[in-house]
């Protein structure tokens, strides 16, 4: 009579620590592409395989390089080509000899050189993101099937395409006195991430009798009309500082000017923001400013959905040892009353 409780307090710990075990785990990335089209009839001998794409560069639009390797495992020459299929904000932007195929959404055939029973060539190209806003930390997957002069086509298998990950980047800047309506700022922006980047924009909103006189103002359009977008190019290092000095023409009385680092979700960090109050007398007062385009929402992915926190096993297996524990205290406590009552 008295070991009852416990024995069942010590089941239920058991049976809802040995769950976790039991559900399969998380998925490891996105769904694989959607089905392909049937291939033709016959036995595939041509066989295509391609590397992870990491894209960098421009952070508007990054572009990577691609090798696919075309295999021809029959035992006569044919020729060798291989259909690319590429998801939403991804392209193909050079090498491969590739052509749309009209009749597939996103498809591509490339290739088509004549290899030798047992030969391999080897095709390089250029995937470069389309998507009309930059994205960052988003993997999302492509595929490639090897074909034949006579259509007959393999199997597909998958790739890999990375964004480059979020990152940190820091700005500091000060300003000379307004001398004869001129003033020059001084923008020192410091890698403080752990990886090199491909570039960034110093972006400067400048009020009514304010304009940016050097250096030249990119014409892309991103900031309306209200200010001056700065490329700056050349890939930064980790813990490099980028110096950047800013010329402006001046009229009026104590001007604002605010700086900050574009593009704006790329950043975790929240020194990316600085206000000038302009002055004749001793240069400029600087003071942070809250960036009014950052947002706490999720990454945008690639093809407009979003990219969610991932959920596994460990997450499971602390709640349900939190729901072990409780059972066997409900058990213990259940034989403890019974032994004083008895």
């Amino acid at each position: 009579m008295i070991t009852h409780p416990l024995r069942t307090g010590a089941a239920v710990a058991v049976a809802l620590l040995a769950l976790p075990a039991l559900a399969p785990p998380a998925s490891a990335h996105a769904p694989a592409p959607s089905p392909t089209a049937t291939p033709a009839a016959g036995t595939p001998t041509v066989i295509a395989r391609a590397d992870h794409v990491f894209l960098k560069g421009d952070p508007w639009h990054p572009s990577g390089s691609m090798e696919v390797a075309v295999t021809n495992m029959g035992t006569a020459a044919a020729r060798g080509s291989f259909v690319l299929r590429l998801p939403a904000g991804v392209g193909v932007t050079s090498g491969g000899d590739c052509r749309a195929d009209a009749a597939a959404a996103r498809t591509w055939v490339c290739g088509g050189t004549e290899l030798p029973a047992g030969g391999r060539r080897t095709y390089r190209l250029r995937l470069t993101a389309t998507a009309a806003e930059p994205v960052f930390g988003v993997q999302v997957w492509g595929s490639v099937a090897g074909r034949d002069a006579a259509g007959v086509t393999d199997r597909p298998t998958d790739f890999r395409i990375n964004w480059p990950d979020r990152t940190t980047l820091r700005l500091r800047a000060t300003a000379t006195p307004i001398v004869d309506g001129k003033v020059t700022l001084t923008a020192r922006v410091t890698n403080t991430g752990a990886f090199s980047i491909g570039g960034y924009a110093l972006n400067v909103v400048t009020p009514d009798g304010v304009r940016v006189t050097a250096p030249a103002c990119s014409d892309s359009g991103r900031m309306a009309g209200v200010g001056c977008e700065i490329p700056r190019p050349d890939v930064l290092g980790e813990d490099a500082t980028d110096t950047v000095r800013v010329r402006l023409s001046v009229s009026g009385d104590a001007p604002t000017v605010r700086l900050y680092l574009a593009p704006t979700n790329r950043y975790t960090n929240e020194d990316t923001s600085i206000t000038l109050r302009l002055a004749a007398d001793g240069g400029a007062t600087a003071s942070p400013s809250a960036d009014p385009s950052r947002t706490a929402t999720p990454t945008t992915s690639a093809t407009g959905g979003t990219e969610l926190p991932r959920t596994g096993p460990a997450g499971a297996a602390y709640a349900l040892a939190g729901a072990a524990l409780l059972a066997l205290g409900a058990g213990l406590l259940l034989l403890r009353r019974r032994l004083v009552g008895g």
